[in-house]
């Protein structure tokens, strides 16, 4: 029964995420109101479900990671209305994020490590393309540069789970930690460099994308560890 709902489920995010793409594409903002609010909450519910019975800190964590992403979302669709709602965001994503470090390092039982073999490539993309948007920043030059450094720690969260967890966890939150990330860079390019049509579809592809495998990568990695127990 799970699996049948798991599936109808999937196929609902994927249809909705058609709609939120169809919406950028057509600047139809009805449509962006009614379908965006929607992704998180399917997310949630098939994590709700895939991890059904299963209880700890890990869970728990990523619960919290997506109810801020949902409000970042919310926030986030509202900036052309109100200009503080951009920063309101921008604050929700970054707890969001620090949710998702705190479930990647409870996950792994481990300390956090910084590896120097992920942190100079990691980083070194963040300053490259920090300096490049500092110019067009303005006023937000300190809060991007916060977020910039929360979002790329937890790629490199995600990193260092590799030799900790089971194989196919690890893929899938590594995938959509990336995509986490090149999403961000193009709304922030959007956002204060250039805006397009081309760029508002591709961040919310690589979106769609990130939050379904991080909570899918997570999941998987619950189960796991729980029957090991």
């Amino acid at each position: 029964m799970n699996t049948r709902i798991l599936q109808a489920l999937s196929f609902l995010y994927a249809a909705i995420a058609v709609l939120e793409i169809a919406s950028e594409v057509t600047s139809n903002r009805t449509l962006h109101l009614c379908s965006k609010p929607f992704l998180i909450i399917l997310v949630l519910i098939l994590f709700l479900i895939r991890t059904h019975g299963f209880k700890g800190s890990v869970k728990l964590t990523v619960i919290a990671a997506l109810v801020f992403s949902w409000l970042g979302d919310v926030l986030l669709m509202f900036t052309e209305d109100y200009s503080w709602t951009f920063l309101g965001g921008l604050g929700a994503f970054l707890i969001a994020h620090c949710f998702l470090i705190v479930a990647y390092r409870i996950g792994s039982n481990k300390h956090f490590q910084l590896s120097f073999f992920y942190f100079v490539p990691v980083f070194g993309y963040g300053i490259v393309l920090y300096s490049v948007l500092a110019p067009y920043l303005g006023t937000m030059l300190i809060p991007v540069a916060v977020y910039s450094v929360v979002l790329l720690s937890m790629l490199i969260a995600a990193l260092e789970r590799g030799v900790r967890v089971s194989v196919l966890s690890f893929r899938w939150v590594l995938t959509g930690a990336v995509c986490f990330v090149m999403s961000d860079s193009i709304l922030a390019w959007q956002s204060f460099v250039q805006p397009s049509v081309f760029a508002r579809v591709a961040l919310m592809v690589l979106y769609i994308a990130a939050q379904y495998a991080i909570a899918q990568g997570m999941a998987l990695h619950i189960t796991e560890q729980s029957s090991k127990q």
